[in-house]
C-alpha cells in the first residue's frame, strides 16, 4: 500500500530505493500469505514482545513499541523464513487497541503479518519470554542451568524442517533423472 501511495505522489520519480521498497513490500506480503497457510494445526513458537523482542522500558502507552532487539529479531526472521509458525505473545493483546500497533511494528521491521495473541493452546511448542521459568514436565521442578532439558525445542523443529527440504530436493533430483534418462549421459 505504501509503495502504491508513493507511485501516486511521485509519478515521475523512479529510484532504486522505491523499487526496493516495492519488492520488500511484495516479499513481506507473500511471507504473510505463506504464514497464514501453514498456521492451521501446526506447532508454533510464541515470542514475547516487551523485554524479549523489544527492550522493556517505562510504559509509554499501547501505541508505543520500542526498537527491536537485533539478535531476537533476526532469530524470528530466520524461523519465519524456515517455515516455523511464530506468534507474538503479549499482554498488549488483552486490550482491543493493543494489537494494531504491534502489527504495524512487525511490518515496519520486515516481519510478515504474524498472529498477535495473549493465549496459548495445545499446539504451542515453546514460549520465548523474559519472565518465564521453565519447569521439567510433570514435576514442577525448575530447569536451572544449562541442562539438555533447557535447550529450545524450536531448534529440533528447524533441524527437522531442514531435513525435509533436503529430502524433497533429493527426491526432485531423482525424479528429474528418471524423466530425462539422456540428461545423465
Amino acid at each position: 500500500m505504501l509503495a502504491f501511495i508513493k507511485k501516486i505522489t511521485l509519478p515521475f520519480a523512479s529510484t532504486k530505493k522505491q523499487e526496493s521498497t516495492e519488492n520488500n513490500t511484495d516479499e513481506t506480503n507473500q511471507k504473510s500469505e505463506n504464514q497464514k497457510k501453514i498456521t492451521l494445526n501446526q506447532p508454533w513458537v510464541g515470542v514475547d514482545l516487551d523485554g524479549t523482542l523489544v527492550p522493556s522500558t517505562a510504559y509509554k502507552g499501547l501505541h508505543h513499541v520500542g526498537k527491536p532487539i537485533p539478535n531476537m529479531l533476526a532469530r524470528v526472521k530466520d524461523w519465519v523464513e524456515a517455515g516455523i509458525v511464530v506468534k507474538i505473545m503479549t499482554a498488549r493483546a488483552s486490550h482491543p487497541d493493543g494489537i494494531a500497533p504491534v502489527k504495524k511494528w512487525l511490518k515496519k521491521h520486515g516481519l510478515p503479518d504474524l498472529e498477535v495473541t495473549n493465549q496459548k493452546d495445545f499446539l504451542m511448542l515453546e514460549l520465548w519470554d523474559d519472565r518465564a521459568i521453565q519447569v521439567i514436565e510433570d514435576t514442577g521442578k525448575p530447569v536451572i542451568g544449562t541442562s539438555v532439558l533447557s535447550l529450545p525445542k524450536v531448534e529440533k523443529l528447524l533441524f527437522t524442517k531442514k531435513q525435509e527440504k533436503e529430502e524433497q530436493a533429493s527426491n526432485s533430483e531423482e525424479d528429474k533423472g528418471k524423466k530425462h534418462p539422456k540428461a545423465s549421459l
